[in-house]
C-alpha cells in the first residue's frame, strides 16, 4: 500500500465549541464542509493551556513534564527524547514545517526537514496563505510528505493583523472579534484543502489548545484590552540611561551587569503584577456571570489553570481512510494523534509512550474512556496564580497544587456543571483519592516537575520572551 500524505494543521486557540454546536455562531462553509467530510471529536483534551508544552505532548505522544524543559523561563521540546516526526522520517516521508517566528527556539523546527517561518503577528492573508498554497502544489508525488501548518490567526484576542484586509473585521460573522476572525479565516481553509488530494492525504485539523477570549462580549474585550496596557514594559528615562551606562561596561563586569538587569527585571515584574492585581476587584464590579468573571481574570493576571475553556481544543480526522460525517463523543487527547496515524498507516513504532490509538472509535468498536492527565504547566511567571496537575474524564475532573495535593483542590462534575463553577471536592473525597490513584500510576513519586536548562544564549532568550510577552504567552 501507498503511504498516504499528512496535512497537520493547527489554528492556535481554536475551540471545539465554536466549530460546531450550539455555540458556534461563525459562517463556516469550508470548515462545515471538512466536518461533513471526515471525523469531529466533541471532547478532544489538549494536555495543557500552553502552546510548547502541548506541542511537545503531541510530538512525543508524552505528558507535558515529560517532554517539556524550561529554558530561561521558556518553554522547550525535550531534545533528548525521540518524536514522530522523526518516526515518519525513518519511515520514508519527507517533513516540513510552514510556523510563526515564535516558535523558533523551542527545538521543534530541528525536528522537520524542511522548515519555513514567518512572521508571528501575521494572519494566512499576509502571504502565508499563499505560500501554504504554493508549498503544497509544489510537493512530489514521488515521495509520501508531512507537512506541519501552524497558525495565529485567532490567538490572543485576535487583534494582531498585519493585512488591511483581515482589519474589515466587522464584514465577517461573528459575535465579537474571535467569532469574526474564524469566518475570516474560512475561505483560506478552502483554498488550501482545494489544491489537496484528500484521497491520498490524511488530514488533521486542530489546534494546540482552547481559548478564554472566545466567550467574550465586547465589553469583556475592552476591559482586558485596557489591562494589556498595563503589562507593557514600564521603563523610566533613568533606567535608560544607566541601562546604557552598565551594557557597555568591559566583559570584566559581567556578574554585576547579570545582577543589576536580573534585580531590575524582577522589580519591573512586581510593579507589573501590583498594576494588574489592582485591576481585579474591578471585574467584580461588572455585570456578569461567574463564569464571565473567570475568563476576564484570567485576561488580567494570566492564570492559565486547568478551567475547560483553556483544554478543549478542535480535532478533525479527514481524507484517506477516514470515514465521513461522524461525530465521537468519547474523551480522547490530542497526544493519541500521532499514535492513531501510525496505527492507521501501519508504521513499525516500539517507542513507550504515554498516547495511545483511538483508531477503533471509528471502526465503532467499543473503547474504554481513558482518563487524560491535565496541566497548567506554568513558569516562573505564572507559577503565583497556578501550578495544577489532574485528571480529567468525561464525567470528573480533578485538579489541585502540582506540589502540595492539599493544597488550591477543585474537583467538579462536568455533566452537571460544564462551566465548572461548583467546587464539590468536600463533598466527594472518595473521587479525590481515586483520581489521586491515576496520577500515582503515572509517576509513583509525584514528581511532575519541569526540568531546568539554562542552553538558550542570553541575547536568544531576550529576542524569545520579546516575541512571546507580544503575544500573550508570557509577561
Amino acid at each position: 500500500m501507498n503511504k498516504p500524505n499528512i496535512l497537520f494543521i493547527i489554528i492556535d486557540s481554536l475551540r471545539q465549541d465554536k466549530c460546531l454546536g450550539a455555540n458556534k455562531k461563525s459562517l463556516t462553509p469550508n470548515l462545515d464542509s471538512l466536518i461533513k467530510n471526515g471525523v469531529f471529536f466533541r471532547q478532544a483534551i489538549s494536555p495543557s493551556p500552553i502552546t510548547i508544552p502541548s506541542l511537545s505532548s503531541i510530538f512525543t505522544g508524552l505528558y507535558p513534564y515529560e517532554s517539556t524543559n524550561l529554558d530561561n523561563d521558556i518553554f522547550t521540546l525535550k531534545n533528548n527524547i525521540p518524536t514522530f516526526i522523526e518516526t515518519f522520517e525513518k519511515s520514508g516521508y519527507s517533513t516540513h514545517a510552514v510556523i510563526p517566528e515564535a516558535l523558533n527556539y523551542t527545538n521543534i523546527p530541528e525536528k522537520f526537514s524542511n522548515v519555513e517561518f514567518f512572521n508571528s503577528f501575521a494572519t494566512l492573508y499576509d502571504g502565508i496563505g499563499e505560500k501554504i498554497v504554493t508549498k503544497l502544489n509544489e510537493f512530489s508525488n514521488e515521495k509520501p510528505w508531512l507537512l506541519y501548518i501552524h497558525l495565529e490567526d485567532l490567538h490572543g484576542h485576535a487583534l494582531f493583523h498585519l493585512s488591511s484586509d483581515v482589519n474589515k473585521i466587522d464584514e465577517y460573522v461573528g459575535k465579537n472579534q474571535y467569532e469574526k476572525m474564524l469566518s475570516a479565516i474560512d475561505p483560506w481553509i478552502g483554498k488550501i484543502l482545494n489544491v489537496v488530494d484528500e484521497d491520498n492525504t490524511i488530514i488533521i485539523f486542530t489546534s494546540d489548545h482552547g481559548s478564554t477570549v472566545a466567550d467574550f462580549t465586547n465589553e469583556m474585550s475592552e476591559f482586558s484590552l485596557k489591562n494589556n496596557k498595563l503589562k507593557e514594559a514600564d521603563d523610566t528615562p533613568v533606567f535608560k540611561m544607566s541601562h546604557k551606562i552598565i551594557t557597555s561596561l568591559p566583559k570584566s563586569f559581567s556578574p554585576l551587569r547579570k545582577k543589576i538587569a536580573d534585580t531590575y527585571i524582577d522589580n519591573k515584574k512586581k510593579r507589573i503584577q501590583n498594576k494588574l492585581e489592582s485591576e481585579l476587584p474591578h471585574i467584580e464590579e461588572l455585570n456578569l456571570t461567574k463564569y464571565q468573571k473567570r475568563l476576564l481574570k484570567k485576561s488580567v493576571v494570566y492564570p492559565p489553570s486547568c478551567h475547560d475553556e483553556n483544554f478543549r481544543p478542535a480535532l478533525i480526522f479527514s481524507g484517506f481512510g477516514i470515514m465521513k460525517n461522524k461525530i465521537i463523543d468519547t474523551q480522547v487527547s490530542t497526544i493519541d494523534i500521532f499514535p492513531t496515524l501510525i496505527d492507521i498507516i501501519k508504521i513499525n513504532f516500539t517507542e513507550k509512550i504515554r498516547g495511545t490509538s483511538f483508531l477503533q472509535l471509528f471502526e465503532e468498536k467499543f473503547s474504554k474512556e481513558k482518563p487524560v492527565m491535565i496541566d497548567s504547566a506554568p513558569d516562573s511567571t505564572h507559577s503565583k496564580y497556578s501550578n495544577a496537575i489532574g485528571i480529567r474524564t468525561s464525567k470528573y475532573k480533578y485538579f489541585r497544587d502540582r506540589n502540595n495535593p492539599n493544597h488550591d483542590v477543585y474537583l467538579y462534575n462536568l455533566v452537571n456543571d460544564p462551566y465548572e463553577l461548583d467546587n464539590i471536592y468536600e463533598e466527594h473525597p472518595e473521587i479525590m483519592t481515586n483520581f489521586e490513584n491515576e496520577l500515582k500510576q503515572i509517576d509513583p513519586t509525584l514528581n511532575f516537575t519541569f526540568k531546568n536548562t539554562d542552553k538558550l544564549t542570553k541575547d536568544d532568550t531576550e529576542k524569545a520572551k520579546d516575541i512571546l510577552r507580544e503575544l500573550g504567552y508570557m509577561k
